[in-house]
This record gives structure tokens, C-alpha cells and sequence, in this order.
């Protein structure tokens, strides 16, 4: 086989779908070689060695055995030593069904057990040691996974090893907490059940849990997640590998976000105080639309709605009202930002809506409603002014119907005239467009039970029909993305479902800087043969 030069024995078996088991080696880690279970036997001039895999580089005319009766012997023998003192935790433990502990054991292990004295059980048990995590010493292996994280990506330096030989144990520091914004992290990539996270702790069963591609919509940058659910409850937001963009880490403010998207909902459409179904609601927005001027409507799109619900927002102010009157403003203060991931702008699609040539500022838009020069205003997902009550009913208090399509209950839908309910990214497919340009993609992990909470661009196109404006026979998504490729440039080309699972950098210029300033978090060499 032929992969890049540099990579080493590992990557390249793993790259070519050769299995050879690991534990402590991390992909975007440095290597340390503690834990000895990826040993092969290599041929040179002198006869065969054993080395491990993960720190030995390839080189022209290498030959590997991975599978050989001594090289097996002391995989075998270094996952025996590893469980040797293990507790036997799994029916408790919250890693059981995604341990590498117990996955290398049944791939690679199926010895029997050899020890003659009962286990020796060290450290502490569920001992809280951050705002998130929880450590179990006895659990621990030892793969210094944890400290090189902290080490080498946070640069915060928490967790160490201390005592030696068989005493030694993973621990904090004395005085400090395991509480940097990437504490979450460790728990993910510990290999064992040592180190867990409070909010999942004895929630639920791993192998319940449905898994879906998408992508975190805290901030700008769109790191790539999994939406873990199981009978329409999230229990987690997981990190999803992407060398280009997030490596497999998120922040904590996006890792512990999935119960904002899941409470507060508006959950029925409501006209003035009443309770309606969807139909009956555009229904009669269709018809408080009809005696209207196109002059006396304004559209606020939002920075947080997929790319498809804002280009169809756009599209009906093209054809039914008055483009002018259509805007996007951002209704937070910018956040923290870092080095790492974490951006300022704290929505997912503020580059979509440039993308899109629609006004992401909106002051004039916001002035001239406050001074009473639409009639209407029709709100898509956005809050301009948050939890400001009095600044709400001050800048909409001369509208004579608010119309609201909001994910959440909030101070302007509560001033809305007409609320219409609108799935959040968990519930709907969709696009979003991040501050480097990168166009990725999204997808629903459940479907609503109320059929009442529809997709943003559904209502758009179902109030379109209802107007009698044409070109808005769209039935999903994917439809909506597939016209849009058609009429930008920068699209051309793509379909929503030959968008890469990484991503599509777009020719479009980026509005942030890439992740991971000045850190070295590049892999080890991604060994993909190429013969």
C-alpha cells in the first residue's frame, strides 16, 4: 500500500481498513505510546521487532505484520495488563456500549482471566472535580489522553498524573477546578468511563440514543456535532469529526446548548388570543395581506435561520411586497471569542444572508418601524431586541399586526399579533453558511408530533400559494436548496445531498479567522492510500 510520507503505522493500517487495535493514540493529539495495545511486528535486516504502531513512522519498502501470532501476543497481553485491576463497573458505568475498553476486549481479547488475588481497586469514586465532570480514579487507565488535551488545546493544564508505578492516578491539580470553556472534551475522548459528564450522567443508555449529522448553531463558527436523541428528547450534543473546521472538539456553550432548543417552544399557532391550526392561520394572514399595500409590509429575516428559510422570505418580498423592506438584524451583543473555536458573532448564518445580499444590519428598517411605516411586520426567528419588553412594544407599537414565527417564546412573540411555531435546526433539514465560507449541511434527528410546527420555508411557501404567488412549489428542504444552487453562483453545481459530510468552502470572502489560532491540533498524518 501508499500513503503520504510521515504517516505513521497505525493511520496507515487504520486508513486502508486494516484493524489494529489502540487506546491511548488521539488523532489530533501528540503521540505518546503508553498504552502498548497497537503493537506489530515489523521485518528489517536483523530479523522481526515489536513496536508500536502509533509512534513508528513508515518508510519505503516496510513490512508490517499486524496479525502475526507474536505481534497478537502482545496486543493480548497489553489489554490483559489494562483490565488487570479494572472494576467491573459496566452495568452502571455511563460509557458502557461505546468503551473502547470493552470494544478491544471483544475484538481483540477473549482471554481468560489470570489473576489469582482479588482486584486492587485505586483512587476515588464519582469525585467532582468541574463544573461538568465527574472522576472515577479506579476507571482510569492511565492513556493520558485527558492531560494532553488540556495540555495542547485549552493550554489550561488542569489534570495531571501523580504517584508512581501502580499508585499512580489521574487527578487536579490542588486548588483548581476542572472549569475551562472545553472541559466537556476530556469526557468524550476518555476511552473508559473515568471521566464522565454530570448532565448525562445516568440519563440514558448510549445504544438508545439516535444519531444525526448536523451542526452547531451557538456561533459562527458551525462546528460539526451529532444530535443524540432517543423518542424526541436530546439528551446530548456530541462533537463530529472534521479535520478541516473543528477537529472532534466543541466548546462548552454549544456542547451543553440542546435543552435551549427543546424548552420554552411555542408549541400551537395563535391569532390574537385564540388558539388556531396552521391552516386557519395562514389562512386568514392571507387575507389580512390582500387589502394591503406592498409598500406597508417588512420582512425581518434572521441570522439564525437556515439558509433556505431566508432565501424564500426573500423570494416572496421580491414577488409580493417591496424587497427594500426586508432585513436581518442581529438581536444580541457579540460574545466571548478565543482562539480555538469560539467566535463572537453568535449566530450560524449571518455569512448566509450576505451570501444571499440581504441587509444583516437593519437599523433603518427598525427605525422606520419604530416611527410607524408599515402596517405589518412579518418576523422570521429573530428577537432584534431580546428580553426588552418595553423596548419591544416601543418599536412595534404602531404595527397593527405582528406577525411572529419564532422557535421560542420570547418578549416580541408575546407582543405578536399572530404566532406561528417553527422547528428549530434539530427538527428540519437545512444549510448553513459559517464565517469562513464553509456551506455546510444539517438534518432533522425527529419529526415533531404536532403537524402544526412546520419548517420556516414550508410556511413561507404555503403562504405564498395562499397569496397566489407563483414559483413557490416546494415540499421539503432539499428542494429549496436544489433552486437556490440554481440561481447563485457560488452554488452552482450542488445538490443538498452531494453537499460533503465536512463541508463546502464557498467562493465568497470569510468575516472571521480560522479555528485554532497558533495551536497545534493538526493530525497525525491522514494516511489515505492511494494505491
Amino acid at each position: 500500500m501508499e500513503v503520504p510520507d510521515g504517516t505513521n503505522v497505525l493511520e496507515a493500517a487504520l486508513s486502508n481498513n486494516v484493524p489494529l487495535e489502540h487506546f491511548c493514540y488521539q488523532r489530533y493529539l501528540p503521540v505518546a505510546g503508553n498504552c502498548r495495545t497497537c503493537m506489530v511486528e515489523i521485518e528489517g535486516p536483523k530479523g522481526s521487532m515489536l513496536t508500536v504502531g502509533c509512534n513508528t513512522k513508515v518508510a519505503e519498502g516496510m513490512v508490517v505484520h499486524t496479525d502475526s501470532p507474536k505481534a497478537k501476543a502482545a496486543q493480548k497481553s497489553a489489554l490483559e495488563f489494562l483490565l488487570l485491576d479494572h472494576p467491573l463497573d459496566c452495568p452502571v458505568c455511563d460509557k458502557a456500549g461505546e468503551c473502547k475498553l470493552q470494544n478491544q476486549y471483544m475484538e481483540y481479547g477473549l482471554y481468560d482471566f489470570r489473576r489469582g488475588v482479588p482486584r486492587d481497586f485505586k483512587g476515588g469514586k464519582a469525585e467532582d472535580i468541574g463544573e461538568h465532570v465527574m472522576l472515577d480514579q479506579e476507571r482510569c487507565v492511565l492513556c493520558t489522553r485527558c492531560i494532553r488535551f488540556v495540555d495542547e488545546v485549552p493550554k489550561t493544564s488542569e489534570l495531571a498524573i501523580v504517584n508512581r508505578g501502580h499508585e499512580s492516578t489521574i487527578t487536579i491539580f490542588p486548588g483548581q477546578r476542572l472549569d475551562n470553556p472545553y472541559s466537556g472534551n476530556v469526557t468524550d475522548i476518555c476511552p473508559v468511563g473515568a471521566l464522565t459528564l454530570k448532565e448525562f450522567r445516568f440519563k440514558q443508555r448510549v445504544w438508545f440514543l439516535k444519531k444525526t449529522e448536523s451542526i452547531c448553531p451557538g456561533c459562527s463558527r458551525g462546528c460539526n456535532i451529532t444530535v443524540e436523541q432517543n423518542k424526541g428528547k436530546i439528551y446530548r450534543f456530541m462533537p463530529r469529526e472534521n479535520s478541516e473546521l473543528n477537529k472532534t472538539w466543541i466548546c462548552d456553550e454549544g456542547r451543553f446548548s440542546f435543552n435551549h432548543w427543546q424548552e420554552n417552544r411555542v408549541t400551537e399557532v395563535k391569532l390574537g388570543h385564540g388558539i388556531r391550526s396552521l391552516a386557519e392561520g395562514i389562512t386568514e394572514l392571507a387575507k389580512l395581506l390582500e387589502g394591503i399595500s406592498p409598500d406597508e409590509v417588512a420582512g425581518i429575516a434572521s441570522p439564525a435561520a437556515a439558509l433556505e428559510d431566508n432565501y424564500l422570505l426573500k423570494k416572496l418580498f421580491e414577488k409580493r411586497f417591496k424587497l427594500k423592506n426586508l432585513a436581518a438584524p442581529f438581536w444580541g451583543k457579540p460574545g466571548q471569542a478565543d482562539n480555538i473555536l469560539k467566535l463572537e458573532d453568535k449566530t450560524p448564518n449571518a455569512q448566509g444572508l450576505r451570501l444571499l445580499g440581504i441587509d444583516t444590519e437593519g437599523k433603518d428598517l427598525l427605525a422606520r418601524i419604530e416611527k410607524g411605516d408599515f402596517k405589518i411586520v412579518i418576523m422570521m426567528h429573530n428577537n432584534p431586541h431580546g428580553q426588552d419588553e418595553a423596548r419591544a412594544k416601543k418599536v412595534f407599537g404602531k404595527v397593527n399586526a405582528l406577525i411572529v414565527l419564532s422557535v421560542h417564546q420570547t418578549k416580541v412573540a408575546e407582543q405578536g399579533s399572530m404566532v406561528f411555531p417553527m422547528r428549530p435546526f434539530t427538527e428540519k433539514n437545512g444549510t448553513f453558511v459559517n464565517a469562513t465560507s464553509r456551506l455546510q449541511r444539517f438534518r432533522a434527528a425527529y419529526e415533531p408530533e404536532n403537524p402544526d410546527i412546520v419548517e420556516a420555508s414550508l410556511w413561507i411557501s404555503r403562504l405564498a400559494k395562499a397569496l397566489k404567488v407563483e414559483g413557490f412549489d416546494f415540499e421539503d428542504t432539499p428542494a429549496v436548496f436544489n433552486a437556490i444552487a440554481k440561481d447563485i453562483p457560488a452554488l452552482n453545481g450542488l445538490t443538498f445531498n452531494s453537499i460533503p459530510s465536512t463541508g463546502k468552502v464557498l467562493d465568497l470572502p470569510p468575516v472571521g479567522p480560522e479555528p485554532f489560532q497558533g495551536i497545534k491540533c493538526q493530525p497525525n498524518i491522514l494516511g489515505k492510500a492511494k494505491a
